[in-house]
């Protein structure tokens, strides 16, 4: 028999769905729902893995033990809103098409459940499927009275038992609180936050890097790692972390976050034994794909870096790329750039033997199964199938 599992259910479901089927040509309606989904599961990352696509919703689950933080299940739950709402505002602008399908794009929204409990992997007719009392809970949570009752139509709501698991009380305690009452399950407590604002600040602010073709102080620095994105993020990311890989830490500082999560703007400080200390600015801050710092450096100048994490088939690949030193004056930018050799210098000293033990960490790790696997592509085939399957309304 399966083991049982604990860990977070989420379920991603498009709303309007059946309204927008019964009103829209078919073929077409089949087209903007495959893009729809392939926006989702472009976002749906370990240490998430899909169950299956249930009709208008997907269905995903990520096991408490690869979970390395509880911030990275709101990172998901953001980036997949965000990755929805990015597909369907692209439509909307980029359509010429005159049918109802696509005059009914505009209908569509999504909204997000997630629950914390214990469930188990069964096989039914050849396929995965999850089965549990709190795999039927999350379910039953689709039919809801959350929008009528607070207003929010796009929303991400997660039982106390999913806020208590993520460790974010602060984050939580500002979100609005509803309840929802099953025959069942008794009465159903929940944390709702609204998306819109989110996704309306992630469309607002520029995508910030050290681009391929700029200028920089050295080579790139590439390492492969044998764990997923999800994990190698929280390596580079989280404070407590910082000393596992980075050699003579002696504490690290964050000024600036956003109740418990890092962001835009996040100061860090991270002082080494040799009695300096590297102040580091958050400039760009895209979860399990790449980080933007601006590291302090005297004078008043700022050397800008992105750290890009890709996954590979056997976990993710690190490349860190450092640009040219920036300064507000004019004559300190040109003098820290007529050092550029000194400084790149001094950058491969620190990242070289940074990143050698970033690879240790990362082998440790996947030997002691602490984090997910790479989870396999989903095909646009199997896609096409899932949502042919499902085309008519539930």
């Amino acid at each position: 028999m399966q083991k049982p599992e604990t860990g977070y259910l989420l379920i991603a479901d498009i709303t309007g769905y059946t309204r927008f089927l019964k009103d829209s040509e078919l073929e077409h309606a089949r087209g903007i729902l495959e893009q729809l989904f392939s926006a989702l599961l472009a976002k749906l990352r370990s240490p998430f893995a899909l169950s299956n696509i249930q009709g208008d919703a997907i269905l995903a689950h990520a096991r408490a033990g690869h979970v390395s933080d509880g911030r990275h299940v709101l990172d998901t739950v953001e980036s997949l809103y965000c990755g929805f709402a990015d597909a369907l505002e692209h439509m909307l602008h980029n359509t010429t098409c005159t049918c109802a399908a696509c005059s009914n794009i505009g209908k569509l929204d999504l909204k997000l459940l997630v629950h914390y409990g214990t469930y188990i992997e069964q096989s039914i007719g050849g396929r995965q499927e999850l089965g549990g009392p709190d795999v039927i809970l999350v379910h039953r949570l689709l039919k809801n009275s959350i929008s009528a009752d607070t207003g929010i139509r796009a929303y991400a709501a997660f039982t106390e038992a999913a806020a208590s698991a993520t460790g974010l009380a602060e984050y939580f305690a500002h979100a609005a609180r509803h309840r929802e009452n099953d025959d069942t399950f008794g009465e159903i407590p929940l944390r709702v936050l609204d998306m819109r604002p989110v996704w309306e600040a992630h469309r607002e602010r520029s995508v910030i890097v050290i681009g391929e073709h700029d200028e920089r102080v050295c080579e790139d620095f590439t390492v492969d790692l044998a764990v997923p994105p999800d994990r190698c993020w929280y390596y580079l990311t989280d404070p407590n972390m910082r000393g596992a890989w980075v050699p003579n830490v002696a504490s690290f500082t964050r000024i600036g976050a956003d109740r418990g999560r890092a962001n835009v703007g996040t100061v860090d400080h991270c002082a080494h034994g040799d009695g300096t200390t590297l102040v580091f600015t958050i400039v760009d801050w895209r979860p399990h794909d790449h980080i933007t710092y601006h590291m302090r450096l005297p004078l008043g100048g700022e050397l800008p870096y992105t750290i890009f994490i890709a996954p590979t088939a056997q976990g993710c690949r690190v490349t860190v790329r450092v640009g040219l030193p920036i300064a507000s004056n004019k004559l300190v930018q040109a003098f820290l750039r007529f050092q550029k050799k000194k400084i790149g210098a001094m950058t491969q000293g620190a990242w070289v033997p940074s990143l050698a033990k970033l690879v240790e960490l990362a082998k440790a790790d996947a030997a002691e199964g602490r984090a997910a696997k790479a989870a396999p592509a989903f095909t646009r085939e199997t896609l096409k199938t899932a949502v042919d399957s499902r085309l008519a309304p539930t």
